[in-house]
């Protein structure tokens, strides 16, 4: 587990059985047993829509960094 990943709010990386390959809050894999899938980008929009950061099946960065001005 990445050390950011010990800060991470997501109660996926406490479980044993979590139910997704990646978290959605720091992209860090919380279950290697789940199979990584190519998600569309309908889907990738549904989860930035969400609230998600990362994608949970493939571990894409969802959200756009911001720019500096």
């Amino acid at each position: 587990m990445r050390q950011d990943a010990l800060l991470c709010p997501n109660l996926n990386h406490r479980r044993s059985d979590a139910p997704v390959r990646f978290c959605p809050s720091c992209g860090d894999v919380v279950n290697d047993k789940v199979t990584s899938i190519r998600c569309a980008s309908t889907n990738h929009d549904a989860r930035r829509r969400g609230g998600s950061i990362f994608c949970v099946d493939c571990g894409e960065r969802l959200a756009k960094a911001l720019s500096a001005r």
